[in-house]
């Protein structure tokens, strides 16, 4: 008796927690460069954490200084928003959500999403700029590449897909 028990109760444990999951499929380069609509370089000016107007999720818009348009056109500066942040009490984190930090600079591949601009591929699209060179939280072959290269990189791919 005792040993169907333990089972049991294991498996009405494991029915009854919720689990939830992001899964975004890892992209090439090639395939960001494809499905940016727009690629920049720049600099955090600004964020602002809001809930929505349903009040389901927390989201944060960082405003980014452009500092070099690699891919379509923007203003001078725009707003990239993720979902995620904190307001009072209240912190909701996304696993793979990118986040900016003050003062950081990066190479940003955006795409509209419910009517706001989006990293492509959640932190995939995001490189920020250290001492000259990209880094990427997942790695991959532009993992330390120099900046100028690294555009070089997009420009190729943006030649080729005209």
């Amino acid at each position: 008796m005792r040993r169907i028990a333990l089972p049991s109760l294991l498996v009405i444990c494991f029915t009854l927690l919720r689990v939830d999951a992001t899964t975004v499929r890892r992209l090439s380069f090639d395939e960001m460069v494809s499905k940016a609509q727009t690629i920049v370089v720049g600099s955090l000016v600004s964020s602002n954490t809001f809930w929505t107007a349903d009040r389901k999720l927390i989201l944060t818009s960082y405003t980014l200084e452009v500092q070099q348009q690699l891919k379509g056109t923007t203003a001078k500066t725009i707003v990239v928003t993720t979902v995620g942040g904190k307001i009072g009490n209240t912190i909701l984190q996304m696993a793979g959500a990118p986040a900016f930090s003050p003062g950081e600079t990066a190479v940003v591949f955006l795409e509209q999403s419910g009517g706001y601009n989006t990293i492509v591929g959640l932190n995939q699209g995001k490189f920020p700029i250290v001492n000259g060179a990209v880094s990427s939280p997942i790695g991959g072959p532009t993992q330390g590449m120099q900046l100028e290269e690294f555009k070089s990189q997009i420009q190729l791919r943006i030649g080729r897909a005209r």
